[in-house]
């Protein structure tokens, strides 16, 4: 096997979710110390691919464009905490010095109301979509549909946000474009989207250059979407426009790196006015078909190191999943009857990481895997002739091919066989129930971005721990947090206290469970 192909790469899921987004900043700024404190300063990637859905392409694009740029993973965690504090807002509820005094004296004459914390949310949240939050949308835009002559208001007006100022903070806080290659070591970056017109959920990738989907039987060609240098904001923005609350975004199916911005910009005007989109393809937010992109990663994953590649093992993986959506509703958070409540639960239950089926069937499929080439081994030491074995492995199987040149084809039993990989470790990391506020997406409120990045502090550091203490007991669990505190001291200890102070409380009760 040559020496350039790994037998193990680290990966990491964003989901999509909004402001929610700041959780994972949080998640990000312990796996980054966890991770790099086993490296014992070799140069070795913190994670080989980052795949991420709206708010999670766009904290990928973030993180992979520092160490493109950089050279390095040093100073990444830094970097996503600053994009989220120069995005947060102080709101009109958080900057009125009577409104605890006025939500304690609800809660006394009723204590079914909302509580403080509950109210400055609700409200912060509302402020943003009432009057658009500044760096991410604009004030809402109304839209009247003609179509059906409806006079009423209710269904003949819609409203629509601009996101060119989120736009602009990407351009800002990123350099494009953004290529990468396994040759140079800068990770891999996986945005999802979904194309409009076609309803296929589209990958892009910053290694190959290329997306190709949808196989067109009239044309025999694949749909395509060439980005030769690299992905661009529109890439990026094309995984985070969501439905009715943002316009889709055009994408150019050839995209041009040597015209000016002005340029390009002039062209899609044009193209637009004469209703002319030949040369663009439309797209909406990935988080409708795919929010958390595991499928995508490993299949993106498989297809490189075998037909780009040719690799003769395809490396296994370890993968890290960070869920802003939780699964349950626990403690002290039941579910209520009220329509904010209801509204969330859906988003919860819409939104949520669903991937727990591909994880088992990939575990299946190495099962089988292991299974045959047990029993074609068998089957050679019993006298069975290469001949024989090949006759078997050359029918056709039942499913079809879903990438390449093969697309839509029938698999010979021997594909099911070909270059196979584990996904030796999967942890997810979910974020931890919280109130019933619908709108929580969009709360991009200081308040609420300073306690997204804290909680996603706490859950990283409880579900490492807990991982590492079923595996293998209290005392590794304490042994690992003592050597996460002294890598975040080796690096940055004074901007790094948060981090230290969560880590010390874990350290404390695991020492009082030895």
């Amino acid at each position: 096997m040559p020496k350039e192909i790994p037998t193990t790469q680290r990966a990491l899921v964003l989901q999509g979710g909004g402001a929610l987004g700041a959780y994972e900043a949080g998640v990000f700024d312990v796996l980054y110390y966890w991770i790099k404190k086993d490296l014992k300063g070799s140069e070795k990637n913190v994670f080989d691919i980052v795949a991420g859905t709206s708010i999670g392409a766009i904290n990928g694009a973030l993180l992979v464009s520092h160490v493109k740029q950089k050279g390095s993973w040093e100073g990444s965690s830094d970097k996503l905490k600053e994009f989220w504090t120069d995005i947060g807002i102080k709101t009109r509820i958080e900057n009125d010095p009577f409104y605890i005094t006025r939500w304690k004296s609800h809660h006394r004459m009723d204590s079914d109301c909302a509580s403080v914390e509950q109210a400055r949310r609700y409200y912060s949240a509302r402020q943003f979509i009432l009057s658009g939050a500044d760096k991410v949308f604009s004030a809402p835009q109304s839209h009247l549909q003609y179509r059906f002559f409806d006079p009423s208001s209710l269904f003949n007006k819609w409203y629509q946000y601009d996101n060119s100022k989120l736009r602009q903070l990407i351009k800002d806080k990123a350099h494009f474009p953004i290529g990468t290659s396994d040759k140079n070591h800068i990770p891999r970056l996986l945005a999802l989207s979904v194309d409009i017109e076609e309803a296929e959920v589209v990958t892009f990738d910053s290694y190959t250059g290329k997306s190709e989907y949808g196989y067109n039987e009239e044309t025999g060609k694949y749909q395509q979407v060439k980005y030769d240098q690299g992905l661009m904001v529109e890439h990026i923005m094309a995984s985070a426009s969501v439905p009715i609350h943002y316009d889709f975004e055009l994408v150019p199916k050839n995209y041009d790196y040597t015209s000016s911005k002005e340029e390009r910009e002039a062209k899609l005007k044009e193209d637009l006015q004469r209703n002319n989109l030949e040369d663009h393809l439309r797209f909406w937010d990935g988080g409708i078909s795919s929010n958390t992109p595991l499928r995508e990663l490993i299949q993106a994953h498989q297809d490189y190191w075998s037909e780009v590649k040719h690799a003769e093992k395809v490396p296994d993986l370890e993968v890290y999943v960070v869920d802003v959506w939780p699964w349950m509703k626990k403690g002290k958070y039941p579910i209520r009857s009220d329509y904010d409540s209801i509204i969330n639960r859906k988003n919860e239950l819409t939104y949520q990481d669903k991937t727990e089926y591909e994880e088992r069937v990939a575990n299946i499929v190495s099962d089988y895997y292991n299974l045959a080439n047990l029993l074609i081994g068998l089957a050679k030491n019993k006298g069975a002739t290469e001949r024989d074995i090949d006759a078997i492995l050359d029918k056709d199987a039942k499913s079809t091919h879903r990438t390449g040149k093969d697309y839509g084809e029938r698999r010979k039993y021997r594909n099911l066989l070909d270059k196979r990989f584990d996904i030796g470790k999967l942890i997810r990391i979910e974020r931890s129930g919280d109130d019933d506020i619908s709108n929580k997406w969009c709360d991009f409120s200081s308040g609420t971005i300073s306690n997204l990045l804290k909680q996603g502090v706490e859950d990283a550091l409880n579900t490492l721990v807990k991982d590492v203490k079923e595996a293998k007991g209290i005392q590794a669990a304490y042994d690992q947090i003592d050597a996460f505190i002294n890598e975040i001291k080796k690096q940055n200890e004074d901007q790094n206290a948060n981090l230290i102070e969560a880590a010390e409380n874990i350290k404390a009760s695991l020492d009082q469970l030895k």
